[in-house]
């Protein structure tokens, strides 16, 4: 970056936007603020602008730029085996006669998920309604307004079964409306997650904190300092819920990982209350937070010889290379014999070798977008899509299975999903591993890799 590009308006805009938002924004993904900026400043100028922005009077003009940059997709019983386990067995552990439970929603939008948790509660009566305290933050206005207007779409309401449709919601022309004795059983406040303010985050303040799908738009220094916050205001051994596709891994040690059915979640590292849900994950970890593929140990370095000659496309040479090397047989080698076959069009040896690498804890990653880049193939995107949010599952940080995802997520016309994966994978692939960029960049290097992420990121701001 220049020393003048770093002056640039839009480059201190987009340093405002961080400080004070807690969003980030790659130089290449400067272009989607700019039109943002000059009609935020038409009015007074762009320097006048800026120089509001950093006075004591810019409170409105934030509030204002939340509601642009935060569009939060959510809806009522979103991600359900993690709300069954909060509600079946976290909240009941801490269930003492007459003292609160207090969950916090952080991230919370228009506010699906605090409901859902009121009403699977009630739904449930495993804890008391009157002991219940749910409260959603958000640093959006607008969204919060909403949340406490309660009044909802179809499409919000769209995995709700129909007898907790008529029992909670009552119809009207302009929508679901929640019953009072749900709504007013969450309270909702607007705040930003990374002001200071030692009041609320103040230690023991919250059993339970659900930030799902908001860690996405933050970078890795950011989000180390929330998830402190959260760890300290949590009580000895209270819990911690994120999004499926979001890990500690890298950001935190205060947490042990726990897994009930299908559900993964944190404990606060420290002597649990009587009762507690679940023991901490010992064994492989799950497919959603596995630890990242790493890069092949030294053991591998004659794997490692054969890259450039992928590099080259000069795959015949690579494949008579590779037979000859006794690594081939290990699960390194396996992964670049199942990558020849895919270039070379045998998409069903290289979808079998696939299958075989799914079971082995440094490959499933790998081998799950590979199955995906065979299922596009064939001209299935919609089983593609699946395996590349397992891809991801596997390694939050794989970068190309966040694009492909987006991509595919863009075509089926879902614009917030593709969003979400294409920003994920924008954040992540300026340090996207060099192995997977070779075996799985389709001949692009990571530069070509970030222009296609910024066109189809522009590609859905298009979408009506």
């Amino acid at each position: 970056m220049t020393e003048a590009l770093s002056r640039s308006p839009l480059a201190r805009f987009t340093t405002l936007v961080e400080q004070r938002l807690g969003l980030h924004y790659e130089p290449e993904q400067w272009g989607e603020l700019a039109p943002l900026l000059f009609e935020r400043s038409a009015s007074r100028g762009v320097e006048e602008y800026l120089s509001l922005l950093n006075s004591t009077a810019s409170e409105a003009e934030w509030r204002a730029l939340a509601e642009r940059l935060t569009v939060g997709e959510t809806y009522f019983l979103r991600h359900p085996a993690q709300l069954e386990v909060l509600v079946s067995k976290v909240l009941p552990s801490f269930a003492q006669p007459g003292a609160p439970l207090r969950v916090l929603c952080a991230g919370c939008s228009t506010g699906e998920e605090p409901y859902s948790i009121a009403l699977l509660c009630r739904e449930q009566g495993k804890v008391d309604p009157s002991q219940l305290r749910v409260l959603g933050i958000d640093v959006n206005p607008r969204a919060i307004a909403h949340a406490r207007n309660a009044r909802y779409s179809p499409w919000s309401l769209r995995s709700v079964p129909q007898a907790l449709r008529e029992r909670w919601f009552q119809r009207s022309s302009e929508g679901f409306f929640l019953r009072p004795a749900l709504r007013d059983q969450v309270l909702f406040e607007e705040r930003n997650l990374l002001e200071d303010a030692p009041a609320f985050w103040a230690p023991a303040s919250f059993h339970v904190i659900l930030c799902r799908n908001v860690m996405l738009y933050f970078p890795p220094e950011v989000t180390r300092k929330i998830i402190a916050r959260m760890s300290q205001a949590l009580v000895p051994g209270g819990y911690l819920f994120l999004g499926p596709s979001e890990t500690l891994r890298g950001i935190s040690e205060d947490f042990e990982l726990l897994r009930s059915a299908d559900a993964f979640y944190y404990r606060r590292k420290a002597p649990a209350p009587a009762g507690a849900a679940a023991e901490p994950v010992r064994t492989p970890m799950p497919a959603a937070v596995k630890a990242p593929v790493r890069e092949p140990p030294p053991a591998h370095e004659g794997l490692d010889a054969l890259l450039p000659l992928l590099d080259a496309e000069r795959y015949t040479e690579a494949w008579a290379r590779l037979d000859a090397l006794p690594q081939a047989t290990l699960p390194q080698g396996q992964l670049l014999r199942a990558v020849l076959h895919l270039n070379a069009g045998r998409f069903a040896e290289a979808e079998h070798a696939g299958q075989q690498l799914l079971t082995v804890r440094d490959t499933e990653a790998s081998a799950h977008f590979l199955l995906g880049v065979c299922l596009e193939h064939s001209g299935d995107e919609a089983g593609a899509r699946n395996r590349y949010a397992a891809a991801a599952r596997a390694d939050p940080t794989f970068a190309l299975s966040h694009l492909r995802a987006g991509t595919l997520a863009r075509r089926a016309g879902n614009v917030a999903e593709a969003r979400v994966a294409l920003r994920m994978a924008l954040s992540l692939l300026p340090q996207e591993k060099p192995l997977r960029l070779t075996l799985f960049g389709g001949g692009f290097g990571r530069h070509g890799l970030m222009q296609v992420g910024l066109r189809e990121l522009q590609a859905c701001t298009e979408v009506p």
